[in-house]
């Protein structure tokens, strides 16, 4: 049995816990409820307007899912029945937190979830967030929607959100629904928010060159084709891309399409 004597020592063991120990993964029941939310949601981009407040909770619900795997999260939410924008307020553990979770979500997450089809989460949505945090008490906006942030690099929602975390240090990140279903292979929701946030702090941090020219890909992306551009031009070798990579994945996540 394991005698902890002090708070250093109790650091010490949650610094050595995987993010399963802090967001509970998914058992077979639960599976299935993912999939439910997911066809649902899947369904609900042809429902008529008169459905928009059913359109707005579902989505929501799906959330409040989400932020209760947190162990010991107290998830609240506040209803807006004349729209289907909704928010979820989830306030995490007080008793053990990781040091990113005390750093970037504690004591408070705020997340705004937008069940509309055709349209994206614009600038105005993104400063509406960042304005409502603080008197929230909460210092991260998440949201969750069908379409994701608008923009990419530092144009429209994507800029914003940038912008934001320049002025005034608030981190604001973005799930796509699609996004989600990565937690049915098995990924933890937990270490996929800090994927986010660390893409977001570097890319805003970042000042290396844009290498190929293209359109703007997610830092992630941008930055696995930094290190096939470095092997193309003969600067490292494979074994050293590989390992690059490799770190790049354990900081950022699995790098999708490639």
């Amino acid at each position: 049995m394991m005698n902890i004597s002090d708070f250093s020592q109790l650091e010490n063991v949650i610094h050595q816990l995987n993010d399963d120990c802090f967001w509970k993964p998914l058992e077979e029941s639960d599976t299935d409820k993912v999939k439910m939310f997911i066809d649902k949601i899947e369904e609900s981009k042809t429902w008529t307007r008169s459905r928009n407040q059913e359109k707005g909770a579902l989505l929501e619900d799906f959330a409040v899912f989400l932020f209760e795997r947190f162990q010991n999260a107290n998830v609240k939410k506040n209803r807006r029945p004349t729209d289907n924008e909704m928010d979820v307020e989830i306030s995490l553990s007080e008793i053990a937190l990781p040091q990113f979770m005390r750093d970037y979500l504690a004591p408070k997450i705020i997340c705004e979830c937008k069940n509309k089809a055709h349209s994206t989460v614009d600038v105005g949505m993104v400063a509406k967030l960042a304005e409502l945090l603080p008197g929230r008490g909460s210092k991260i906006g998440i949201f969750i929607s069908i379409n994701g942030i608008s923009g990419s690099g530092w144009r429209y929602g994507e800029g914003k959100r940038k912008k934001i975390l320049i002025k005034d240090g608030i981190p604001i990140i973005s799930f796509r629904v699609k996004e989600l279903e990565k937690i049915l292979q098995g990924k933890n929701f937990y270490t996929m928010i800090k994927e986010k946030i660390n893409n977001l702090f570097d890319e805003v941090d970042d000042d290396s060159p844009d290498a190929p020219a293209m359109d703007h890909y997610e830092y992630k992306k941008r930055m696995n084709e930094i290190i096939f551009h470095l092997e193309k031009c003969h600067l490292i070798n494979n074994e050293e891309s590989q390992e690059i990579r490799g770190r790049l994945i354990k900081i950022y996540g699995e790098l999708d399409g490639f």
